[in-house]
């Protein structure tokens, strides 16, 4: 016969195993999500075959037992809470993953305070005992979780507000707000007055105006200049401009410079407006670099000139997709100064067409490095 306990975190295994599979059926078979998924449906397992094993801890005589469930259990919200996450784990799996997500963290969370509730008001006849009783069960997991939820909500609302105020203002806002939080946590500590309803009104005021300036932000959007980058994309590799004249955001703040020198296979230089290569270890000029198929292969580019310049890599073309439309293919280093360096890592998976070989080539130089991928 199977215990109340080990009933509440065998039903919870189960809800997880269920919960693990559409996860991976419909988000990703691979995500940390089904890992923590099934982590939790073998962690119910376990303690559900001690509960059942030790007979949940039970020392009740039997009119102690009867007595204990004669008493009806408090009122209690969580299974609206699970109710609440089993509804938004069904909309996002209709809507996004982020939703889904959500939803399943709501439906454990629930789940979990559900549980351990029903369990604290079968413990005794005596409510204070039975309150007792489940602080002490869950208290020690209850508090650091919803401070970590609280702090989430805050940096969530904070970072709506500097989104959508200027760049100098952001800053401003920092200090304003990490002297304040400085000042009362003075105050509070110093000063008996501020204890107590005191400290709980301020806080309470602090979040409302938080959330409210936050909710505004978000309403209002971010500042013009973070919505136009986001619209569109600059920083995507497919919006790389790889000519010779500096792009307005590829090459924003470029670290010309590489760490480590031993991990390339090739170097090329552009020199006096001529490019050329040396292989790893050589000092001869080489027009060709042969590197190995579906393995990541990094090749360091070096300016000597006076000019900025740029290493691009051509690798054919391919159709996109259905649509029959041919692209070129290839990438490209962000302007290099003289005497700077980049580093460009590549993961080819198959070798050169003979009516489109692959190829280094340095806009605004001559000269052509040839790519082998036998």
């Amino acid at each position: 016969m199977f215990t109340p306990g080990s009933k509440y975190f065998f039903g919870l295994t189960g809800l997880s195993l269920i919960t693990a599979i559409l996860y991976m059926f419909l988000v990703n078979p691979s995500d940390l999500g089904a890992v923590a998924l099934l982590g939790l449906a073998a962690s119910g397992a376990l303690i559900g075959a001690m509960a059942l094993f030790t007979r949940d801890g039970d020392v009740y005589t039997d009119e102690e037992a009867v007595a204990a469930n004669a008493v009806g259990g408090s009122p209690s919200f969580w299974p609206i809470v699970f109710a609440f996450g089993a509804a938004t784990v069904l909309t996002g799996l209709a809507t996004v993953s982020a939703v889904f997500i959500l939803g399943i963290a709501v439906l454990v969370g629930g789940g979990v305070e559900w549980t351990i509730q029903n369990w604290a008001d079968g413990a005794s006849s005596d409510h204070e005992f039975n309150k007792f009783a489940r602080t002490r069960a869950i208290s020690a997991i209850e508090f650091p979780g919803l401070a970590a939820v609280g702090l989430g909500v805050i940096a969530f609302f904070f970072s709506r507000i500097v989104l959508s105020v200027s760049k100098q203002s952001g800053p401003i806002i920092f200090i304003v707000v990490a002297a304040a939080i400085l000042t009362v946590g003075v105050l509070i500590a110093t000063k008996p007055f501020m204890k107590g309803t005191v400290t709980v009104v301020v806080a309470v005021l602090a979040v409302v105006t938080l959330a409210t300036a936050g909710i505004i932000a978000a309403m209002s959007g971010e500042r013009h200049e973070l919505a136009v980058a986001s619209a569109e994309d600059h920083y995507d590799a497919a919006n790389r401009e790889c000519g010779a004249e500096a792009s307005a955001h590829y090459d924003h703040l470029a670290n010309n410079t590489v760490s480590l020198r031993s991990a390339v296979t090739a170097t090329i230089f552009v020199k006096d407006g001529k490019v050329y290569a040396e292989a790893i270890g050589m000092k001869t000029k080489v027009d060709t670099i042969t590197i190995s198929r579906s393995n990541a292969i990094s090749v360091m580019f070096r300016n000597l000139d006076q000019e900025q310049h740029r290493l691009v890599v051509h690798l054919g073309s391919a159709k996109v997709a259905a649509t029959g439309v041919v692209e070129k293919v290839g990438t490209c280093t962000q302007l290099t100064g003289k005497n700077q360096e980049q580093v460009m890592t590549l993961k080819i998976p198959k070798p050169a067409a003979a009516n489109e070989p692959y190829s280094f080539t340095v806009p605004g130089a001559t000269g052509e490095i040839k790519l082998v991928v036998p």
